[in-house]
């Protein structure tokens, strides 16, 4: 078996697409970028593979007894209401998470381009993005992450069915009506405009 192309010391077991050559799997894993291995089965987009669970967090315990921390939550679940509610309360908790995702994307994997699967994932991202920017002005990107995080499990402890979440946080979070203001919904479930 032949030596490595790219280091010379070890065997060359991977066929690579971009030297045309065999190579060590060492080399292989320090030499991967998406332009030159994209397609490549030894090739994994790190997007794909993110794990979004161990995203930083705030426990429950905190988020319950710090009204400072719901508030910070609050004007990001009030968008995603405010968003839902534009688009006649169509959107479903899918939808909402991935929206999530997007942002955490930017806020805590730092993401230069974001890549949106369709209008609706870009629009809904720059409507949450504005409210953050907005009213979140005073927070570092470490704290809106932790925000981020945790709304991101609360969107899973909904089971994800349908719309169990959006639902819950109109009724308990309200639509953004501009910077630092929410209206919640009266008790026939209804906003008042």
């Amino acid at each position: 078996m032949a030596k490595c192309s790219i280091c010379n010391s070890r065997k060359g077991k991977r066929k690579c697409k971009a030297q045309e050559n065999f190579i060590c799997s060492l080399c292989c894993g320090e030499t991967r970028t998406f332009n030159k291995c994209n397609g490549c089965s030894f090739y994994k987009d790190t997007k794909s593979i993110r794990n979004y669970k161990k995203v930083p967090h705030i426990s429950l315990y905190r988020m319950s007894n710090e009204t400072t921390l719901q508030d910070y939550a609050d004007v990001i679940e009030s968008a995603i209401c405010q968003f839902d509610r534009e688009r006649n309360e169509n959107l479903n908790d899918n939808i909402a998470l991935k929206l999530v995702e997007l942002l955490l994307d930017k806020y805590h994997f730092k993401d230069e381009k974001l890549n949106f699967s369709n209008k609706l994932e870009e629009n809904g991202f720059v409507f949450i993005d504005q409210a953050i920017k907005e009213d979140l002005t005073s927070l570092s990107t470490e704290a809106i992450t932790e925000i981020l995080g945790t709304i991101y499990r609360s969107i899973h402890r909904h089971n994800l069915r349908d719309r169990e979440y959006l639902e819950f946080i109109h009724q308990h979070v309200g639509i953004r009506v501009g910077k630092g203001a929410r209206v919640i919904r009266n008790f026939l479930g209804e906003y008042q405009d």
